[in-house]
């Protein structure tokens, strides 16, 4: 692992029971930072990381165990994780799991209940997913007769990290040499852009308030439930998680468009403020209501994340509520 350091221009390095040239987990990094070490098992690595502006934030390299019976003991090993981070945290890896069934294709069916652990300690843990660019799958793997595709490798954060890089971004890299995708993380502030163009999330499912108001949000609705019939539990569950993805994916577009909507209305209305008479006044009033009720609209999207509104306004299945 020397080598490849030297090879790749990197400072630093942790490596964690490395097998020759196999098994383990490394961690490099570059002279702009420090590391240093928290702990380390052979599912994880976690480290404490500070910037040369002193900014720290947590980081986790995460390994799930590829054996399904012990499971339950890696989401175990995330919860105490979880539950010693106080701070800004990052982690993610090849977490061998998967959220919902439409994130495997071929092979046998995902058992749900070991979705629903995963699920249940990322919720545990106020992890959410930081969304994507690429290739949906990140394990592909020819299998008999047909090919197994599975979102498999994942970078996620919790809220104090997502507010300090709100704009970063999760490639999807190209597969060469490998069953697994590459990641790369794109790191962006509150005050840093990022040529983001379509990003696809996914996590926590949390209704908003504000889509009630939309027609969009009953057409999406209706859409997926009149699509295909289906009398088993295990369709109705396929439709709920494909129908909550798509109004995730609805959600994001919306608001997006939402805060160009209002930027313009404010702008309309300035221009106008400055330059009021009686001869506009009845546009400004226009522009005025036109303004409120975007605000409005925008006010109750955050209303519904504000910690200090959550118990009024929030979802009744967050880790908040148990």
């Amino acid at each position: 692992m020397e080598r490849l350091r030297i090879k790749l221009g990197y400072t630093g390095m942790l490596t964690w029971e490395i097998e020759g040239r196999s098994g383990g987990l490394c961690l490099f990094w570059s002279d702009n930072i420090s590391v240093q070490l928290l702990s380390g098992s052979k599912g994880h690595i976690d480290v404490m990381v500070t910037s040369r502006n002193s900014t720290c934030w947590r980081f986790n390299g995460l390994y799930g165990n590829p054996d399904t019976s012990l499971r339950t003991q890696f989401w175990n090993l995330l919860k105490r994780l979880g539950d010693s981070s106080l701070m800004m945290w990052l982690c993610g890896g090849d977490l061998n799991e998967i959220l919902f069934g439409h994130e495997k294709q071929g092979g046998a069916k995902r058992a749900q209940y070991l979705m629903s652990y995963f699920r249940e300690a990322l919720n545990y843990c106020g992890l959410a997913d930081l969304g994507y660019r690429g290739p949906k799958f990140m394990w592909n793997k020819r299998m008999k007769a047909c090919l197994v595709q599975e979102w498999l490798d994942m970078m996620l954060g919790n809220s104090g990290w997502l507010d300090l890089f709100p704009n970063s971004l999760i490639h999807h890299l190209s597969l060469r040499g490998s069953d697994h995708h590459p990641l790369l993380v794109e790191l962006f502030r509150a005050n840093e852009l990022s040529n983001i163009g379509k990003i696809w999330k996914r996590g926590r499912f949390h209704f908003e308030e504000a889509w009630v108001y939309e027609v969009d949000y009953s057409n999406i609705i209706k859409d997926h439930w009149n699509r295909r019939p289906t009398s088993n539990l295990d369709g109705v569950i396929d439709k709920l998680q494909l129908c909550a993805t798509d109004l995730g994916r609805w959600n994001l577009e919306s608001f997006r468009r939402l805060k160009i909507q209002v930027r313009k209305a404010k702008a309309a209305f300035d221009r106008i403020d400055k330059n009021l008479s009686s001869h506009n006044w009845k546009e400004h009033q226009r522009l005025e209501k036109a303004l409120n009720a975007l605000r409005y609209k925008e006010e109750r999207y955050w209303k519904q994340r504000s910690k200090d509104m959550w118990l009024k306004c929030g979802d009744r299945n967050s880790k908040f509520f148990h």
